[in-house]
């Protein structure tokens, strides 16, 4: 492909119109472009896999090789900001094909360096919205890992960085079902489901779950991402949650509705062909949903417990 198409592709994508047709009070983010620009052969092959990455998942070793080519373009532009997500968003898409517990210490460590990426990004601008995105991001997986309970010291950070990012001017369109304010309100909506409903929770972090918050969290993100399948299967698991899988609750009827929506849905990368996998999962255990993310069923936390 030349160059100047490629350019142009990423030129477009970084000022893509957001909100899928709908109204946005958003502007899009401006990705800055100008490394890829003095570098034509390394722009040119990273282009390639963003161009196949809108279409279709790429494998564990494309993300490699995006990484490869974005690290090597920070060597010589190492103050380009926006060079530490790319690379960073690389290691979340492998890091999250690792669904078996066995190997969740090969998807910390490789997680690991996505945050140190993210981390170098905000130690040149504190205040920058896509690494401070990220940043939440990451720690967030990591503590579906390491579990969530175990993880609450971040749980405050995390949630008031995600809320300022829905309060701020930007939005981005990852891929063509995944904007960042729709992941923003999808992560929220998880958020509010797995940390527990305690008060004393509250009293000692900061932090404390609330169903209904995750719903509207969930609902929120699919006005923003109506064709990501994972928006629709995390409202079904929201709404389960909400009345503990009682078959004769409206919101069970509800949610049935959207895990058949999540598979009709195509998947465009592997995190979303889980979730589509899980829909089975989801179904034949409606009561456990409180606890599930895409690792594994978080413990359940009793609130005698917190206090030890």
């Amino acid at each position: 492909m030349p160059m100047r198409l490629g350019i142009l592709s990423i030129f477009l994508w970084s000022q893509s119109i957001l909100g899928f047709g709908q109204a946005s009070r958003y502007k899009p983010y401006p990705v800055d472009i100008e490394p890829l620009k003095k570098q034509p052969a390394l722009g040119a092959e990273f282009e390639r896999y963003h161009l196949k990455f809108q279409k279709e998942p790429l494998e564990p070793a494309e993300h490699e090789k995006r990484m490869e080519v974005v690290k090597k373009v920070l060597e010589k532009s190492p103050e380009w900001l926006d060079g530490y997500w790319l690379y960073a968003a690389d290691t979340f898409f492998i890091g999250s094909n690792y669904q078996d517990p066995k190997d969740h210490p090969k998807a910390r460590a490789i997680l690991g360096k996505g945050l140190n990426s993210i981390n170098e990004c905000l130690r040149r601008k504190p205040d920058h919205v896509l690494c401070k995105f990220f940043e939440a991001s990451f720690q967030a997986k990591i503590a579906s890992i390491d579990g969530v309970f175990s993880s609450l010291r971040h749980a405050k950070k995390i949630r008031d960085t995600w809320i300022e990012v829905t309060e701020g001017s930007y939005d981005l369109e990852f891929r063509p079902n995944v904007s960042m304010q729709g992941t923003t309100r999808f992560a929220l909506g998880m958020f509010y489901r797995l940390i527990p409903d305690f008060f004393m929770l509250d009293w000692i972090f900061g932090v404390r779950g609330n169903i209904n918050k995750s719903i509207q969290y969930h609902r929120d993100a699919q006005k923003l991402d109506p064709q990501n399948p994972c928006v629709h299967l995390m409202l079904a698991v929201s709404l389960l949650c909400k009345v503990k899988g009682d078959v004769k609750a409206e919101p069970y009827q509800e949610s049935m509705k959207l895990l058949d929506r999540t598979e009709r849905e195509k998947p465009i990368d592997l995190a979303q062909a889980v979730c589509i996998r899980d829909v089975e999962k989801i179904r034949k255990e409606p009561s456990k949903t409180c606890g599930y993310t895409q690792a594994k069923y978080q413990d359940e936390v009793k609130e005698s417990d917190i206090p030890k």
